[in-house]
């Protein structure tokens, strides 16, 4: 059912998703620096970027900074569009007023969480841990904060309440957690496949992969996340199930939610 509702969402929130193939122009840019690459579908960092030039490290922050800010902007908006579609909202004014405060929270978030992660790598590799440990580490930490922009959109909350709700939602509905993971490492996986058979084709395997990336992973895994934790209201759990009795018109539009309880 999450998966069919997911779907649905991402039908109708396609055009939405598709801003997050702007982000496509830093992949060139990017790889114009030794240590930055891509591959499956995503942007990394060689551990010994802080032994690059002053001049090259500094480059390479504020390009990493903008891609963040962005990419912030574009899941605030993913994220935003689907509560919109779950709980009637008016659009003029969240659009005006509230989007900003929004993603400058969501980009606050991101660059604090890659900074503390890319210390803990680096410590980590000092320490001399093998790579299998560090990518765990890499794995679990990621997964237990990926409710934090749902929350920051969805119940309006500073950082400090947004990672608290992140994990208080994890406690309470592990079955989520764990459906969303399972399709998340399937989604990856299958994108790696596609990467190597492509490379078989075309040296430009790494940016088809990122293009699929972009436009249909990251949304959709954003609006599964979105979605599920929107279902802790019960209204608008009883709205969708009630709606699941009717066929899904094209131009389906919801009924007023505006004044759905907080948790």
């Amino acid at each position: 059912m999450l998966l069919q509702n997911s779907c649905e969402q991402y039908r109708a929130n396609f055009k939405t998703a598709l801003i997050f193939a702007l982000l496509l122009v830093f992949v060139p840019v990017f790889n114009l620096f030794q240590n930055i690459y891509s591959t499956s579908g995503t942007i990394f960092l060689d551990y010994g970027l802080l032994l690059a030039p002053p001049e090259i490290l500094g480059m390479e922050v504020l390009l990493v900074a903008l891609f963040l800010l962005f990419y912030s902007f574009f899941v605030s908006i993913i994220v935003f569009s689907v509560r919109k579609n779950l709980s009637k909202l008016k659009l003029q004014v969240y659009l005006h007023e509230m989007i900003q405060k929004f993603a400058l929270r969501v980009f606050v978030f991101y660059v604090v969480y890659s900074l503390l992660l890319f210390l803990l790598v680096s410590g980590l590799l000092t320490l001399g841990f093998g790579i299998f440990p560090i990518s765990l580490a890499i794995f679990v930490i990621s997964f237990l904060l990926m409710f934090v922009p749902q929350a920051v959109v969805i119940d309006e909350e500073g950082l400090r309440h947004a990672v608290s709700s992140n994990f208080e939602f994890l406690f309470h509905f592990p079955k989520s957690f764990a459906t969303i993971l399972v399709v998340g490492a399937i989604l990856v996986a299958l994108l790696q496949i596609v990467e190597f058979g492509l490379s078989f084709f075309t040296v430009f395997s790494q940016y088809f992969s990122i293009l699929i990336s972009l436009v249909f992973i990251v949304p959709f895994l954003e609006i599964m996340k979105t979605y599920q934790y929107m279902m802790r209201f019960e209204l608008i759990k009883h709205h969708e199930a009630a709606r699941r009795k009717k066929p899904l018109s094209p131009r389906f539009e919801p009924d007023s939610l505006a004044n759905a309880p907080k948790p």
